[in-house]
């Protein structure tokens, strides 16, 4: 499977400072100044009324407890790359190799040059089994500078053909799933949820791993993303990413409804109560008028880190004196080095 070449990006946790992007609760040290209630209560003066209001009210209350930040992301300087091109032969319900079109053929990457990039997203079409074939062209991502960043797509696999990478500033975003239903009718593939969850714990095993979590990725539908919530809980990850489904033209789910802002925030919240790290609003989510409640309710909930947030919800933040800051590459890049990565 292809996703959208967005991504969030993970902020460095500095000890005795406020982690702007953090899910969970606020330390003990780490309690909100006199300025950020007052920047709370003028965006949620702001906000209130209309359809969102009792959830603005909800997730008002439990912001309090958190830091205020935002982090938002343009990745201009990480280059999303695909080793198969346009091709997918797996052709997922919600994608159907649509988002294969806006990377850059890896065939073309030396042609291309590398002016102004600082790291590559490594992704393509998913083999009918769900591995992308990264290891096909082993060769050629080891020719790769050593010192480049990659941020890895791998698709369903235990990503044990990739070990030759190990060493290197490399970060794997895996996508996991929370029930068969989901693996049957947006995947095609006859395979157990469990399936994905033991992919994720090998790869661990090798990479750091962010994990991703598509919210309605069945066709709109909350499906199995709880349980995927409840699995992190007793396996916390260095972050947790959110996408949300969008109907895509050329689908299988093209005429599918996105699920409600208000439901995805509802999820975020969830999260930012149960785990204990920071929470990511990520690249594939619809635009317009949903995005502008969404993200504003997503930022409420506690995603600290929104890819291409809503310009509404930038300018809100930035009156209300909240701080909010731009980085320019993927998320998911792991800024510990190899040395600390390899354990």
């Amino acid at each position: 499977m292809a996703r959208a070449v967005w991504h969030v990006v993970l902020m460095i946790r500095r000890p005795g400072k406020v982690e702007g992007v953090r899910g969970g609760r606020i330390a003990p040290d780490q309690g909100l100044g006199h300025s950020d209630h007052a920047g709370l209560s003028q965006l949620l003066s702001r906000w209130a009324g209309g359809t969102d209001q009792d959830v603005v009210n909800r997730l008002g209350r439990a912001a309090r407890r958190r830091p205020l930040h935002l982090e938002t992301v343009v990745p201009s300087k990480t280059r999303a790359v695909s080793v198969t091109g346009a091709v997918c032969q797996q052709r997922c319900a919600h994608c159907n190799g649509h988002y294969l079109r806006g990377m850059q053929p890896l065939d073309a990457l030396e042609s291309a040059g590398m002016a102004g990039v600082d790291s590559l997203l490594i992704s393509g079409g998913s083999l009918v089994h769900g591995e992308v074939p990264l290891a096909d062209h082993l060769d050629r991502l080891l020719a790769l500078p050593p010192d480049l960043p990659l941020n890895l797509h791998v698709g369903l696999q235990d990503g044990e053909r990739l070990r030759p990478l190990r060493g290197r500033p490399v970060t794997v975003s895996f996508d996991l799933v929370g029930d068969d239903a989901t693996a049957r009718e947006v995947y095609r593939l006859n395979r157990p949820a469990r399936d994905w969850l033991e992919a994720y714990e090998r790869l661990q095993e090798l990479f750091p791993v962010i994990p991703h979590l598509t919210i309605g990725l069945r066709g709109g539908m909350v499906s199995g993303e709880r349980v995927v919530l409840d699995y992190l809980s007793r396996h916390p990850p260095p972050a947790l990413t959110f996408l949300v489904f969008r109907p895509t033209p050329g689908t299988a789910f093209a005429g599918r409804p996105a699920p409600a802002p208000s439901v995805v925030a509802e999820l975020i919240a969830e999260a930012a109560e149960r785990l204990d790290c920071p929470l990511h609003l990520g690249c594939m989510r619809p635009a317009g008028a949903w995005r502008r409640r969404a993200d504003r309710l997503a930022w409420l909930a506690g995603a600290r880190t929104i890819v291409m947030p809503d310009r509404a919800l930038v300018a809100d933040l930035q009156e209300a004196g909240i701080p909010v800051t731009t980085r320019q590459e993927c998320c998911s890049l792991d800024r510990r080095g190899p040395e600390q990565a390899d354990g």
